[in-house]
């Protein structure tokens, strides 16, 4: 089998996998439009961005490929599906990472560091300042899937009430109620912290509209690490200017980059971060673990681990 890697891989990891793998062909390469072999690989291991319809259409043997990264929506769907070329991603291996963020976030806020450290530069001695703790405070998650569910196991490590909500409202590990997401506005009238963990898709677009943010109590924290099309530009700023929740927490947005004349960099009710929640040191050899594993499912014809149906996105 015929394996090509569009990403820079550790030479750690490449001798690991040709001991693991010695009868495949495996190929490095960081541009596919003049990778000579393109023609017979059997899978492109890719973050997904450099993909593209030509690209796969020149790939006459290709029958998998393997995504590190848990968004697909980059894809040239409509022509690896025509193909029905199989693609898998590395779901899960961001749930740690990204659920230490919202922890980091969540005590950010209770123990009020935002506002300590402003009193280190000022040399102030803010003994009297309140902080408070997160035990009883009531979490709702949008998304519960293995991000979510890790977000509600660490938030139930701290007391805290989970409430999740998903496509059908199905039940899911560590979180205390479900809900459907189309009944979203009608109940988060009492939560302290909203966290959006969702991923890019059609069904997902523009999903917290005004309604959304007006449903939110004025006390509550609004936080994002999923993706920013869940709203569109206007709609959070205007959020942001009318303070409709305490704090916004933002790793992702609208637009990425966030533009330099965005009025989000120097809101005072915005902590922003740029799109690194997922990052983590462990990035590289978990998603290995994963394809690795994969690779003897697919020589055995079985079912592929975190295999996508792009027409869902997921």
């Amino acid at each position: 089998m015929k394996i090509v890697f569009t990403m820079a891989i550790p030479e750690e990891l490449q001798k690991e996998f040709a001991k693991q793998f010695e009868t495949d062909k495996t190929y490095y390469t960081d541009n596919l439009e003049n990778f000579a072999e393109l023609k017979e690989v059997d899978v492109i291991v890719t973050y997904g961005s450099d993909l593209t319809e030509p690209l796969i259409h020149a790939a006459e043997n290709l029958k998998w490929i393997m995504v590190y990264s848990a968004g697909v929506d980059s894809l040239p769907a409509e022509a690896i599906t025509r193909r029905q070329i199989k693609v898998s991603n590395v779901r899960g291996i961001h749930a740690y990472p990204m659920a230490e963020f919202v922890m980091a976030y969540l005590l950010d806020d209770v123990k009020q560091l935002r506002f300590f450290s402003s009193a280190q530069q000022k040399k102030q001695y803010a003994s009297e300042h309140p902080v408070v703790e997160l035990g009883e405070k009531t979490i709702a998650i949008a998304g519960t899937g293995a991000i979510g569910i890790q977000v509600a196991r660490f938030a139930k490590t701290f007391q805290m009430k989970t409430i999740g909500f998903n496509t059908t409202g199905h039940k899911a590990e560590s979180f205390d109620k479900t809900y459907p997401l189309k009944n979203l506005s009608e109940l988060i009238s009492e939560v302290d912290y909203f966290v959006s963990v969702l991923p890019k898709t059609k069904e997902t677009n523009e999903i917290y509209g005004r309604n959304f943010f007006e449903s939110l109590p004025n006390q509550a924290v609004f936080i994002n690490i999923g993706r920013g099309n869940v709203t569109t530009k206007e709609v959070l700023e205007e959020a942001i200017q009318a303070n409709a929740v305490r704090h916004f927490y933002l790793d992702v947005f609208p637009e990425e980059p966030l533009p330099i004349e965005s009025p989000l960099w120097e809101a005072e009710n915005v902590t922003l971060t740029p799109h690194v929640s997922g990052h983590t040191d462990q990035y590289l050899k978990r998603s290995f673990q994963i394809f690795a594993d994969n690779i003897i499912r697919f020589k055995q014809n079985e079912a592929l681990v975190n295999l996508i149906d792009l027409k869902r996105g997921y």
